[in-house]
C-alpha cells in the first residue's frame, strides 16, 4: 500500500507543475488502461459496446513465497498435480446511462480453459491407461457468469471525477463441467474442480470506488474493489471474498496514444466447504489425497504486480472514437495458500465505442 501512497503524491506534484484544464473526454488516456473495469462513467442517454481478449499463463506450483516441483507436490501426499494452465477469455461488455447521475453495466465472459496434470509415479500404473500414460489435460469451454453493476457519480469536478460500483454477479456459467480424466476404470468423464469450472455458482455482491484525475499531458486514477460471495453453490462450496487496489499513471505520448503504468496489489480467501463429486482420496490409496485443487486450503493469497499498457483513440473518419488498447500483466509478488499453479503473465488486448 506504500506504493500507491507514493503515485498519489508524486502524482499531485505533477499537478502543480501544470496549468489546470477541463476533463477531456476526447483524449486516448480519459479512459484507464483496459484491464480496469468499470473505471468511467457516461453521460445521460450515451451507450458504450466494449470486447476484450484475456490470455493467462501458468506454469508451475507455487507454495507461499516459493516455487516447487511436483515431486514436492507428491511428498505433501498427493496423487495428481497440474503442471500448467491456459485461459483465453472473451470479455463482452455493454454500458448505457439513463441520467447523468447513474451508467448501467453488463459484462460476460466466454471462458475457454486448459490444464495439464502429472500423475505420481508409483500411482500411474494403477490409475493411468494401460499404455502407461502418467500425464493427462483437462479442458473447459463456455460462457460464465453474467456481472450487473451500476456505477453511481460521487464527484465530477473540473479535470477529476469519482464515482462508486455496486453490482451483482449472476451464476450463469457451469460449475458442472466434466471431462475424461484416467482413474479406475479407465478415461472417463468425471466432475472436474473449481478452477476448471465456468463460474462460482454463487450469487456475489460486487463493489468499488474509482477516482481519476486528467492534467495537462498526464492522467492518473486509483481504483479499490470486492467480491463477497453471498452463498454455498449446488455443488456444496463457496469460492472466497476477493479484493483488489490498484492505480495508474497514464502520460499522453501523442494526441491519439497514451501509455500507462498501473500498480495493484490484491487478496483472496480459501474455497471454503466440500467439492462435491471431486475425488477426495483414491479408492486404491484411501490414505492419499487426489489432486490438489480438489481442496479448499489449496485456494487463494496474496499477489502484485505491475501492468504496463497503451491506448490508442482514434481520429481519422474511419476509426473516429475507436478506442483499442493493450495491458501486459507481470506479476511481481505470490504468497499462495497450499499447493497452486503460479501466474506467469497475463496479456489483455480490448476495444471500445461509445455513441
Amino acid at each position: 500500500m506504500k506504493f500507491f501512497s507514493t503515485l498519489i503524491i508524486l502524482s499531485s506534484a505533477l499537478a502543480a507543475t501544470v496549468s489546470a484544464h477541463e476533463f477531456q473526454s476526447s483524449r486516448p488516456d480519459s479512459h484507464a488502461p483496459i484491464s480496469v473495469m468499470g473505471d468511467h462513467t457516461h453521460r445521460k442517454g450515451d451507450w458504450m459496446a466494449s470486447y476484450r481478449f484475456m490470455v493467462m499463463d501458468m506454469d508451475g506450483m507455487r507454495s507461499g513465497n516459493d516455487s516447487i516441483d511436483p515431486s514436492d507436490v507428491f511428498a505433501a501426499n498427493y496423487t495428481v498435480t497440474p503442471t500448467k494452465m491456459s485461459m483465453y477469455m472473451h470479455m463482452f461488455g455493454v454500458m448505457h446511462a439513463p441520467s447523468d447521475k447513474f451508467t448501467l453495466m453488463a459484462m460476460l465472459p466466454y471462458l475457454d480453459t486448459e490444464m495439464d496434470h502429472t500423475i505420481f509415479p508409483m500411482a500411474a500404473p494403477l490409475i493411468a491407461l494401460n499404455d502407461g500414460e502418467t500425464t493427462f489435460t483437462t479442458r473447459s469451454k463456455g460462457f460464465g457468469d453474467l456481472k450487473l453493476s451500476s456505477l453511481i457519480k460521487l464527484h465530477t469536478g473540473e479535470n477529476d471525477r469519482a464515482h462508486l460500483t455496486i453490482g451483482v454477479s449472476v451464476p450463469t456459467g457451469s460449475i458442472s463441467e466434466k471431462d475424461k480424466i484416467p482413474g479406475p476404470g479407465g478415461r472417463i468423464d468425471r466432475q472436474l474442480p473449481a478452477p476448471m469450472q465456468l463460474g462460482s455458482g454463487s450469487t456475489d455482491f460486487l463493489s468499488g470506488f474509482t477516482y481519476g484525475k486528467q492534467l495537462e499531458t498526464w492522467s492518473y486514477g486509483i481504483q479499490g474493489n470486492s467480491v463477497i460471495r453471498l452463498e454455498d453453490n449446488s455443488h456444496g462450496y463457496q469460492l472466497g471474498d476477493k479484493f483488489e487496489a490498484l492505480g495508474w499513471l497514464s502520460w499522453l505520448a501523442t494526441p491519439s496514444t497514451s501509455l500507462s503504468v498501473t500498480a495493484y496489489a490484491k487478496t483472496e480467501g480459501e474455497l471454503s466447504g466440500i467439492q462435491r463429486d471431486v475425488g477426495l482420496n483414491p479408492p486404491f490409496a484411501p490414505a492419499r489425497r487426489t489432486v490438489t485443487t480438489a481442496f479448499g486450503e489449496n485456494y487463494g493469497g496474496d499477489q502484485a504486480g505491475l501492468r504496463v499498457g497503451v491506448n490508442f483513440l482514434g481520429k481519422d473518419a474511419g476509426a473516429r472514437g475507436h478506442r483499442f488498447a493493450l495491458d501486459i500483466d507481470l506479476p511481481l509478488h505470490r504468497d499462495l495458500n497450499g499447493y497452486q499453479l503460479e501466474t506467469d503473465m497475463v496479456a489483455t488486448l480490448g476495444w471500445q465505442k461509445a455513441w
